[in-house]
């Protein structure tokens, strides 16, 4: 018997639709869910040094809806590596590593100390298929440092010396310089890694008006919303110690649990949309809001100013969109490539729509062609739609996007659509499958840690399918196959 599980979606894929900063975050402990539910209609995640939520933020976590980023804070010994396996959380996706480890009150691992560490770290985050944020040292003086590392720049580079095919997806960083530009131009200094960039603390320690602590913090987050380079950050923190001066107008949350103080609100608040095109029309492709790798460089094709290039084999591109109306979208890339033929997959809400699209070589990175992409499922409102690059020596100007017509652009991508209904998922649903033919159909329910809950190969496309019994909380995906068709949708059980 099938179980049950309720979701609402009428496209070929489903997908997410984000209310927050998929940027922004808050480094915080000794916390609440009342806490995080306040700040959640601006966050989109949170940590607290430790590898699991504290207090009612654990028993509470699937229902508040912020995503909860555990952290090996020092290393982990080879008797603990299972124990601390266990305690992460489904649906969880990176793996912060050891905090502050230049500092003497930090993690205090020199760079050979933390590529011995490694190993373990690489386990945890293997078993849960996990990305991996590096270390976060920081800038501090001599009196304060650990290993005689006062720079992050240099304990980086040391550690990459040492270890240069160590997994690190990501490059984390603190900062407390005392002005936005500073801070803004210290943490351009991590660039030079190649890798997303995560500042999972940032704030300043000097005394000021509540109003010019207030001024700090948006000329910042203002700044890592519109530099594609920066993935995530977070502002430290919710509270402090009444004794830290430097820091009292800083905190987001008042005394009492749930209630923002004005640079609370202001925090989460503060735009993030800047970068935000509106579909249907023209993604342009030097308005990513964020990359791994790649750069920019002068075009003079179709007016955009510049191309996105420097285009290696596992970079992206990710665009925030905002989609008029559900639908079928058809895409048409401009793309080049000098003597290899292009290849790349396509990304909505992280869910893969798209593979190994081709292209043919151009013969030169200013020698442009079409590539035609039919039958791209969106939904209506705030949408990120990423291009993952499988090749080298390429350029990416522009996507043009329009609604697909029926019986003219992708016939067949209109024909075939699944509905399963209602969402969020409670007590019952009908799964219906729609297709130009009734045939047998196979059904997968997978959950985040990759484990099949469900499987059937009792059905056919065309049939509404009733589905009896109840999933557990959480966050599934329902894989169908017909033919030769493969498609899946993201479950979402409260």
């Amino acid at each position: 018997m099938i179980k049950k599980f309720l979701f609402t979606f009428l496209l070929t894929v489903s997908l997410a639709v984000f209310a927050q900063s998929p940027k922004r975050g808050i480094a915080y402990g000794n916390n609440s869910a009342a806490d995080l539910l306040a700040l959640k209609p601006g966050i989109s995640w949170w940590y607290n040094w430790g590898s699991t939520p504290e207090n009612d933020t654990n028993s509470n976590y699937e229902s508040i809806g912020v995503e909860y980023v555990p952290m090996a804070w020092r290393q982990v010994n080879d008797n603990e590596v299972q124990a601390f396996i266990n305690r992460i959380k489904p649906g969880t996706k990176y793996l912060l590593a050891f905090n502050e480890p230049n500092f003497n009150d930090g993690s205090r691992l020199t760079p050979q100390d933390a590529v011995n560490a490694w190993v373990n770290v690489e386990k945890i985050a293997a078993a849960k298929n996990l990305e991996i944020v590096s270390a976060s040292p920081a800038f501090n003086d001599p009196n304060n440092n650990y290993g005689g590392y006062s720079s992050p720049i240099a304990w980086h580079d040391q550690f990459f010396l040492l270890c240069p095919n160590c997994k690190v997806d990501y490059i984390a960083f603190h900062t407390y310089d005392s002005s936005s530009g500073s801070v803004i131009g210290v943490t351009s200094l991590l660039k030079k890694y190649n890798k997303p960039i995560w500042v999972t603390e940032f704030a300043n320690r000097v005394i000021q008006t509540a109003e010019q602590k207030t001024t700090f913090m948006k000329e910042i987050i203002t700044n890592f919303e519109n530099d594609p380079d920066i993935y995530r950050y977070s502002w430290f923190t919710g509270r402090v110690d009444p004794l830290w001066l430097d820091m009292a107008e800083g905190p987001l949350l008042a005394p009492e649990s749930g209630i923002l103080r004005p640079i609370g609100r202001e925090y989460i608040n503060t735009a993030y949309t800047t970068k935000k095109m509106n579909l249907p029309g023209r993604i342009i492709a030097n308005k990513h809001y964020r990359r791994k790798g790649t750069s920019l460089q002068n075009t003079t094709d179709s007016g955009t100013g510049q191309n996105v290039s420097g285009i290696d084999q596992g970079d992206w591109n990710e665009f925030m969109l905002n989609i008029d109306n559900a639908g079928t979208y058809n895409f048409t890339f401009r793309m080049a490539s000098v003597t290899n033929p292009g290849k790349f997959d396509i990304l909505v809400n992280d869910i893969v729509v798209k593979t190994d699209e081709t292209f043919p070589a151009t013969g030169g990175l200013q020698t442009y062609t079409n590539k035609i992409v039919n039958g791209i499922a969106l939904p209506k409102g705030e949408v990120y739609l990423k291009i993952k690059f499988k090749s080298n020596d390429m350029s990416f100007n522009y996507i043009d996007v329009s609604v697909s017509s029926l019986g003219v652009n992708d016939p067949k991508t209109e024909n075939e659509a699944i509905t399963v209904y209602p969402n969020p998922i409670k007590s019952q649903s009908t799964l219906h499958i729609k297709s130009t033919i009734t045939e047998p159909l196979s059904l997968k329910i997978i959950d985040m840690k990759g484990d099949i809950c469900f499987s059937s190969d009792d059905y056919s496309t065309n049939q509404d399918i009733k589905i009896d019994d109840k999933l557990s909380t959480g966050i599934y995906i329902l894989n169908v196959t017909y033919g030769s068709i493969k498609k899946s949708l993201k479950i979402i059980k409260n």
